[in-house]
């Protein structure tokens, strides 16, 4: 029985590469055909919510076929299996020497001296071509910042020319106007001041990569779906009002929308991101009135609060995460994750399940962590129920039970975050039910709740159950020899075809005292012990990093790249990354970090 069930595996596990490969080529052809008409074309976007749903390798089949109707099944298989497929001449330029083995370049744009790319937030990649071969001119990344429009800096630019570094580029023009041999820096797509106020969130994107969601953080939130154009705005302290030459936006003050029971007067939205529903053109948001709302007409119609649910009344709720497959929406209020069932007129509550104690004021700040394949949801927390100790918490779909591992001490400081961690390749393709697969947090250390830590954890066959004690513990490295008090990014692993890679960001986001660093480690098998070192190491990051966002996979100079955005300008006499007094964007390729 247990070989037919192998077999049985190998054919689903086989059928399910088929249909995805059919998807890709279809994909691949469409912008051939097209000479790379942008509109209504499919590409790749990445955006927070990529690592917030996840489809592995091991679901049921009927998993997997009701994984299959959700878009980002195949964004997600995609990101992670383009590594198999060859690059079509015609998708890419080809670079003007070989490549080198480990290259290291990067490139650092300024995003203004108000502010940069929130903690915590994820800019967003949008890749044209959906086998991981780059382009120059249709690929771009979206960075949301938190400036007051009006102020002489732009709350949300985008950078195409991307794959461009100090010492090589594989992008055939500069960043200057007519275009020139410089080559190290990228082009502002375009740099918009949208309505009134800052965004302190992560963008999302189109699939067709036009149009851009965001939420400007205004009393009451305003959500904008921005259409752009190229060109308008020239740099982030020269940005233009959308509305002109085809540009356009819509904006939505969703929590005020006059709906029965939607509407608040006053509220802000602090970490709840959008997640759109590409399928149905829906979107969820939360605020920090406690409310979870669903709008439709996102991309295609006009956006419109449809209906709207209280989850924990007055409670800052996070971005949601909605399982097209289940038809759940997962959310937390700091504490607790609900889920519940968007129907023809409103939400139905499932149920709910406690993560965190009270020791720490807003100890889940960031989304749950949905496994659709294997049927759990994942959560990092600052506080276990006990108010004792930093936690990752693996519960099941229905939210009836969980399995929680301690990571540090409770985070009780102001400067402090528990963000998300990320899984590595084997849990992808072997799955936890295998007893496979690693998930890797940033905790605090054993003996200081103000420090970063790494930890490690590990899954049982054949439930597929979270181990409570962590594989490995207290790995102080990510923080530099000096060892300061700050906080991680969220976590980000990426498989190359070849090498597993586990990205680090560390610093105090607070001011530019903190470890400033951002270290890559090989994660082909787990990290063994906590005095194990980082295979890299960038500096002068200045207050740590925000969320990471990955491209491409390529042999070409600079294709294969990390982007993220500096948490603090540098300090006094330093001008490093990206001039005296700026946050910056950054880009770093993924082998060797600079």
């Amino acid at each position: 029985m247990g070989q037919r069930t192998k077999s049985q595996s190998n054919v689903k596990q086989f059928s399910l590469v088929l249909i995805c490969l059919i998807l890709m080529l279809l994909s691949v052809a469409k912008p051939l055909m097209a000479q790379e008409s942008r509109e209504g074309h499919v590409g790749i976007p990445i955006d927070w919510s990529t690592r917030h749903i996840l489809f592995t390798n091991g679901a049921s089949p009927e998993a997997a076929a009701a994984a299959g109707r959700d878009p980002r099944s195949w964004i997600n298989w995609s990101q992670r299996s383009s590594h198999l497929f060859p690059k079509h001449p015609r998708l890419g330029p080809v670079p003007t020497k070989p490549p080198k083995k480990h290259i290291r370049m990067d490139w650092a744009m300024s995003l203004g001296p108000t502010y940069g790319m929130p903690i915590g937030e994820s800019p967003a990649k949008y890749s044209f071509n959906a086998n991981g071969s780059y382009s120059c001119t249709n690929d771009f990344i979206v960075y949301t910042i938190g400036a007051t429009p009006g102020s002489g800096q732009a709350n949300v630019v985008a950078f195409n020319n991307l794959y461009t570094g100090t010492a090589s580029s594989s992008c055939p023009f500069g960043p200057q106007k007519p275009p020139t041999t410089d080559y190290t820096q990228p082009t502002f797509l375009w740099s918009y001041e949208v309505g009134t106020a800052p965004s302190y969130l992560s963008p999302t994107l189109s699939l067709d990569g036009t149009k851009v969601a965001f939420v400007e953080n205004a009393n009451p939130p305003v959500l904008d779906v921005l259409t752009w154009v190229a060109g308008q705005g020239t740099d982030a302290t020269h940005p233009v009002a959308p509305g002109t030459g085809g540009s356009s936006v819509v904006r939505l003050s969703y929590a005020n929308s006059g709906l029965t029971g939607c509407s608040t007067a006053s509220t802000t939205n602090s970490n709840s991101s959008p997640y759109v529903d590409y399928s149905n053109d829906a979107l969820y948001v939360g605020a920090d009135n406690g409310v979870l709302y669903k709008i439709t007409g996102i991309f295609k119609g006009t956006p419109t609060v449809k209906y709207c649910v209280t989850v924990n009344a007055n409670k800052l709720l996070t971005s949601p995460v909605y399982d097209e497959g289940s038809n759940q929406v997962f959310v937390s209020d700091g504490f607790s994750v609900y889920s519940f069932t968007p129907g023809a007129t409103g939400f139905t509550a499932d149920g709910s399940i406690t993560v965190a104690g009270t020791a720490s004021a807003d100890p889940i700040v960031l989304s749950p962590i949905v496994d659709v394949s294997n049927g759990f949801v994942y959560v990092f927390s600052a506080s276990d129920p006990t108010g004792t100790y930093s936690s990752v918490s693996q519960m099941n779909t229905a939210l009836t039970s969980q399995v929680t591992a301690d990571i540090g001490l409770a985070s009780t400081g102001t400067d402090q975050f528990v963000l998300d961690g990320d899984f590595d390749n084997a849990y992808f393709t072997l799955g936890p039910k295998a007893g496979a697969g690693t998930l890797y947090g940033c905790g605090t250390q054993a003996n200081s709740a103000t420090k970063p830590s790494l930890y490690a954890l590990s899954f049982s066959s054949p439930n597929g159950l979270m181990n409570s004690t962590p594989a490995m513990s207290d790995n102080r490295n990510i923080n530099g020899a000096s060892n300061p008090a700050g906080t991680c990014s969220p976590l980000l692993d990426f498989f190359d075809g070849t090498t597993d890679r586990l990205f680090v960001g560390a610093g105090n986001f607070s001011n530019s005292t903190g470890a400033n660093l951002v270290t890559e480690w090989n994660v082909n098998t787990r990290i063994p012990s906590n005095t194990t070192t980082p295979n890299n190491t960038a500096t002068n990051e200045w207050g740590g990093t925000s969320a990471f966002s990955v491209d491409n996979v390529s042999t070409t100079y600079q294709g294969t790249s990390i982007y993220f955005g500096t948490l603090q300008p540098p300090p006094s006499g330093n001008t490093t990354p990206c001039g005296a007094g700026n946050y910056c964007a950054v880009k770093l390729t993924q082998s060797a970090l600079q």
